[in-house]
C-alpha cells in the first residue's frame, strides 16, 4: 500500500475527477483536503501513480472528546476500479483492525461480494447499513431563481444552531455527531431559511466529502418549497466556486429523490453505492 503525499493528493484529485460518479466521495475527501479544510485522514492507494484502489481513512485520534462522527464510526471512504483490487488493499496487513466496528462508506454495490468474502475469511461478522443512489447534476442551466418571498429568509447557519441540527439529524444527538455539525458548519457552506424571529426552519450543509446532506425542514414548514429553494441556491453556489455538486440519496427515500430528479439531478442505472460495516454495533 502506498500513502499519499501532499502533491500526489493533488494528482489524485485530477485523477478520480475523470472517473465520476463512483470515485465521487474520494474525490470530494481529496478536494477539501487540498484547499486546507482540516480533517484527520490519511489516504492509501494501493500503488502509485497508476492505483486501481484509494481509501480515506482516519488518522489515530489522541483526543477522544474531540473526535468527530466520522472518526467516532471509523469511517473509510473508498473507491476501487475492480473488486479484486478493493480485497486486495482492504486484505493489505495493517490497513484495517478487523476486530473494532469500521463503517466502509461508498463501496460499489458490485464488489461488495468481494468484500464480505474478505470478511468471512477474517470471522468478522457485516452488515450492509444504506444503499444509495449518487445523485449528480450534470446540467444547471434550466434551474430557476428562487423567490424573492422566501429568498430574504435565507443565511448561512451558524455554529450556534449546531445542536438544533444536530437533534433533528438521523445520525445525530451525540457529542460526535455535535462535532461534526460544528465543522461542516464552520468549514463549509451552509444554508438556511429562518422564521421571523430568526430561527432555522429548514437547512442544508455540507458534508467532509463535499456532498450535499443533513437536508431537513420541521413539520410543520413543509410543502412550502424550502427545500427546493435551499437546494437551488446552494448548487449555484458550488458551481460557481467550482466545487463538486452531489448528493446520496437512501434507495427508500421516496421524497428527496423526487425532489433531486425534480431539479436535474440523476443516477447512474446499474451503480449504487454501500454504506457496510465490520463488527457491526
Amino acid at each position: 500500500m502506498y500513502v499519499l503525499c501532499t502533491e500526489e493528493l493533488k494528482s489524485a484529485e485530477q485523477i478520480l475527477k475523470g472517473l465520476f460518479p463512483e470515485s465521487l466521495k474520494v474525490y470530494g475527501c481529496l478536494y477539501n483536503i487540498n484547499r486546507g479544510k482540516p480533517y484527520n485522514w490519511e489516504v492509501i492507494a494501493d500503488s502509485w501513480p497508476d492505483f486501481r484502489a484509494i481509501i480515506c481513512k482516519p488518522k489515530h485520534q489522541s483526543r477522544q472528546d474531540y473526535q468527530d462522527r466520522e472518526g467516532d464510526c471509523n469511517m473509510c471512504h473508498i473507491y476501487a476500479k475492480d473488486k479484486g483490487s478493493l480485497q486486495k488493499l482492504l486484505g493489505t496487513s495493517g490497513l484495517l483492525d478487523w476486530s473494532q466496528f469500521t463503517l466502509l462508506a461508498g463501496v460499489d454495490s458490485k464488489h461488495l461480494d468481494a468484500v464480505k468474502e474478505l470478511a468471512a475469511c477474517k470471522n468478522t461478522p457485516t452488515e450492509t447499513e444504506l444503499v444509495m443512489f449518487v445523485m449528480t447534476l450534470e446540467d444547471a442551466s434550466h434551474l430557476k431563481d428562487p423567490e424573492s418571498d422566501l429568498a430574504s429568509r435565507l443565511k448561512p447557519l451558524t455554529t450556534a444552531h449546531a445542536e438544533l441540527v444536530n437533534s433533528q439529524w438521523k445520525h445525530g444527538s451525540s457529542k460526535s455527531s455535535y462535532n461534526s455539525i460544528v465543522s461542516y458548519i464552520s468549514n463549509y457552506p451552509s444554508l438556511c431559511v429562518t422564521a421571523e424571529d430568526g430561527t432555522p426552519v429548514s437547512w442544508l450543509l455540507l458534508y467532509h466529502h463535499s456532498a450535499l446532506g443533513l437536508l431537513y425542514t420541521s413539520p410543520e414548514h413543509r410543502r412550502k418549497g424550502h427545500a427546493r429553494l435551499l437546494v437551488t441556491t446552494m448548487v449555484k453556489a458550488l458551481l460557481e466556486q467550482g466545487r463538486p455538486v452531489y448528493s446520496f440519496v437512501e434507495e427508500d427515500n421516496l421524497v428527496s429523490y423526487s425532489l433531486f430528479t425534480s431539479l436535474g439531478f440523476s443516477h447512474k442505472p446499474d451503480y449504487r453505492a454501500v454504506w457496510f460495516q465490520l463488527n457491526p454495533r
